[in-house]
């Protein structure tokens, strides 16, 4: 099997279009979305519905859930409580109900899928750094885990031994003496230093994941921000990656 397994599309029409057609490109068998498909970005009704027509498995992110009114966004940074209330105005009924209605974990073995922890979805954590990540392998039983929310590609491994490593690399090979936890970065909105989109597959047969960096029109995408009246922050940041 070959998974399609991509993020925090945060309503950039632009960068999800250019995503979906590398994407038919790689004869994906399946699609997996972790989450975040509205907030920040100004098309949140073009990114629902193109990920719907993908027909795959989604689950919620944080950012899914306060905009169908489902959990608090006062946790939320005054840019982003912007972004949630702005993209809460835009969806009808039934696109909130799709939102609300995202599931906080998919689990199909060997792995498991979710926003932002695969052992703790609901207040939605970070994973950034190798004690995280530890807590995370402590904690779920599947050979793999994937994950997304901070925005940033990146491999967390773990070996018999229990010593965890950080891995950047864009192919990973998947030992079997080894237990993975894969953050699959940001289609609309990365923080890597990289603005171009970001996507992964993991193929099965292959024991490998692939991530890509896909280049975008990231000026027609703040464009859009700006003119919605967004928080000029949300657009600038795409051309930047941070």
């Amino acid at each position: 099997m070959r998974y399609g397994i991509f993020s925090d599309v945060h309503g950039n029409l632009e960068a999800m279009q250019r995503v979906r057609e590398e994407y038919a490109k790689q004869h994906i068998d399946a699609f997996v979305f972790l989450g975040d498909i509205v907030g920040y970005g100004a098309n949140p009704k073009e990114t629902i519905a193109l990920l719907r027509s993908l027909r795959g498995v989604c689950v919620a992110g944080n950012h899914d859930w306060a905009a169908a009114g489902k959990c608090p966004a006062r946790r939320f940074n005054p840019c982003a409580r912007t972004a949630i209330a702005w993209t809460a105005h835009q969806l009808s009924s039934a696109e909130k109900d799709f939102l609300a209605r995202l599931p906080l974990l998919w689990i199909r073995p060997p792995a498991s899928y979710a926003h932002a922890s695969v052992t703790n979805p609901a207040p939605f954590p970070y994973v950034l750094d190798e004690n995280d990540a530890a807590a995370e392998f402590d904690n779920f039983e599947e050979p793999i885990g994937f994950i997304a929310h901070s925005h940033r590609s990146e491999t967390y491994s773990v070996d018999r031994q229990g010593r965890v490593s950080r891995d950047t690399r864009q192919r990973i090979r998947l030992h079997p003496e080894c237990r993975y936890l894969v953050n699959a970065g940001s289609v609309g909105q990365p923080r890597d230093r990289d603005p171009r989109a970001c996507m992964c597959v993991y193929d099965t047969s292959a024991g490998e994941v692939v991530f890509f960096r896909i280049p975008y029109d990231t000026a027609a995408a703040a464009e859009k921000i700006y003119r919605a009246g967004l928080p000029r922050v949300l657009g600038d940041r795409l051309m930047k990656g941070c």
